[in-house]
């Protein structure tokens, strides 16, 4: 069975720095129609949903959730999450879209031996735990809020704020190409839209591509209904198109971040959860995740730490967009810069853009 559920949890789309919800999940799930009424059973259920929001709030129902994330159904030939620290998202696309920019037209690929990962590790460190942490904050708004309104106020606030915060701190040559992407930010900020630095798309796929490698075969894909899926549905019909047609295929990116392009999905809908037991059980794993890393201080603590404390937190094939604290070359020192720039592949092979 190649048919592959998803679900989101702590979308706030371009608000990347709520306060509310400071982690995002994407659960993937491949459990065939009898691993369905098996947990089905498992829960007590025969029609209803079952979702976790309804059923946290309540102790029977925080029981059957524990219980569910401790048992053999969490297990890596079922499951896939992705989980992202937005504030660490933030930092990371500072340097996807302003430092990359600086440094490609210095003639240099910042993705080649993780370069951006180190990058968007030192923005992230310096400005907890070495800047004025104040004013990094503003600085990391002030820069979600350029990308949303793209206009002359929210891009002069965010190069003040940036100024400022290199001029009273040590340690603030990273930032010297942020400052110098002020040069380019026309045309860094004028294909970008309303989607452009959420992360729910670009998780989707790396999902995809980790399920089609597992499976070693072309994807069905039912995700729960999602606006930023639905935006990008031209894009994903384009490459379904290409994946029926075309039968050799590449790996794009670099050393072990690389994806198969075009991406291997045969087909993709989305649907109501009500209709699909894969999307519910998605949702229970990708909620769980958020819940416990959103709600640390909160009375529900006890079922926090529980739920870190789950089979669940024990996956090893979790993907993450998470700050580590090795920031060194050394850590990343098998990284040998193998590979093609996904960017530079998609602008060479379709210069017109997708549809």
């Amino acid at each position: 069975m190649n048919k592959i559920y998803f679900d989101e949890s702590g979308n706030t789309g371009q608000d990347l720095l709520n306060k509310d919800q400071r982690v995002f999940s994407l659960a993937s799930v491949n459990y065939n129609v009898l691993e369905q009424e098996a947990i089905r059973a498992f829960f007590g259920t025969k029609e209803e949903e079952i979702h976790f929001k309804q059923l946290k709030n309540s102790g029977p129902g925080r029981k059957k959730i524990i219980s569910f994330l401790n048992s053999s159904w969490i297990d890596e030939k079922y499951i896939i999450p992705y989980y992202v620290n937005k504030e660490f998202a933030t930092c990371a696309q500072i340097v996807n879209l302003l430092i990359e920019t600086v440094f490609h037209n210095k003639g240099f690929d910042i993705y080649k031996k993780g370069n951006h990962i180190i990058y968007s590790n030192w923005i992230f460190y310096f400005g907890n735990f070495k800047w004025n942490k104040q004013i990094f904050k503003l600085f990391l708004e002030s820069f979600v809020e350029m990308i949303r309104k793209k206009d002359q106020n929210s891009i002069e606030n965010f190069y003040t704020l940036t100024k400022e915060l290199y001029d009273q701190n040590s340690e603030t040559e990273i930032l010297e190409p942020v400052l110098e992407s002020k040069d380019y930010i026309t045309s860094i900020l004028d294909p970008l839209d309303h989607y452009s630095i959420d992360v729910t798309f670009s998780t989707f796929l790396v999902l995809c591509d980790k399920w089609s490698k597992k499976l070693e075969n072309k994807i069905d894909i039912r995700f729960d209904q999602s606006k930023q899926v639905a935006h990008y549905s031209n894009y994903i019909n384009e490459m379904i198109e290409l994946t029926a047609k075309l039968d050799n295929t590449v790996e794009i990116g670099f050393d072990s971040r690389k994806m198969t392009f075009p991406h291997q999905i045969l087909s993709i809908e989305l649907v109501d959860s009500k209709e699909e037991f894969g999307v519910q059980l998605a949702d229970i794993i990708a909620s769980s995740i958020t819940f416990a890393y959103n709600n640390e201080e909160s009375k529900m603590q006890k079922f926090s730490n529980q739920i870190k404390a789950s089979r669940l937190f024990q996956l090893s094939n979790s993907q993450c967009i998470w700050p580590t604290d090795d920031l060194t070359l050394k850590a990343l020192a098998k990284e040998k810069g193998e590979g093609i720039n996904p960017l530079g592949f998609l602008t060479k092979n379709f210069p017109q853009g997708f549809k």
